[in-house]
């Protein structure tokens, strides 16, 4: 396996990370959002309706727990940097397809290159295996090239073996099941959180 592929499949999961990070930093604020809009609904709602016998508190009520909930979050939203993290992972990509030009040059010093890149990965979190995965399986889908019988990869060679068209990998029965596992579980608590506030109302109309 080239070191130039090792950068090249390092560089499309750091893309992926920094989606994922930017994807992250947009639902937050959208749940921020929401949150905001649902809890000073429900307020006015409160007050300008009369609740039922023994229900009069509801509007201070739910104004306190839903401003409590958008100040929990919003901190800890703050917490996370999303795009601040997403910024340092895309000036990381960046740098390592220097790396990849460098490394594919004649006679190019792997060595330091190698020393190089290792400083550049340190500069910055590290993609999960979530990046990896996606990157894999994303590359391999969108891949032209024709899957090669023998290798059973999706590559080109020359005369004297060496890949010049194609990948060097593809995704297992593992890969493709972790993306769908990870994908069913995002999902899930997006739902989850989408609903809480709607699940807050109803817990405080039971309980008031």
């Amino acid at each position: 396996m080239a070191f130039s592929d090792n950068v090249w499949w390092t560089r499309k999961a750091r893309i992926q990370a920094e989606k994922r990070l930017l994807s992250n930093a947009f639902q937050s604020q959208l749940l921020l959002l929401w949150y905001s809009f649902f809890g000073v609904a429900v307020s006015i709602y409160y007050l300008k309706f009369t609740p039922s016998a023994g229900q009069e508190d509801l509007a201070g009520i739910s104004w306190i727990v839903y401003s409590v909930l958008v100040l929990s979050m919003s901190g800890f939203i703050a917490g996370l940097s999303f795009k601040e993290r997403a910024s340092l992972i895309k000036e990381s990509y960046e740098t390592l397809n220097t790396f990849l030009h460098k490394a594919k040059e004649e006679n190019a010093d792997i060595e330091q290159i190698s020393t190089e890149y290792e400083q550049i990965m340190g500069l910055c979190e590290n993609h999960t295996d979530y990046d990896y995965y996606l990157a894999l399986c994303l590359e391999y889908v969108t891949c032209i090239v024709p899957l090669d019988p023998k290798t059973k990869l999706k590559q080109k060679k020359d005369s004297n073996g060496k890949i010049t068209e194609g990948l060097d990998r593809s995704p297992t029965w593992y890969h493709w099941l972790s993306i769908t596992w990870w994908l069913t579980k995002r999902y899930v608590l997006l739902t989850l959180l989408y609903l809480l506030p709607i699940i807050l109302l109803i817990a405080i109309e039971k309980l008031a």
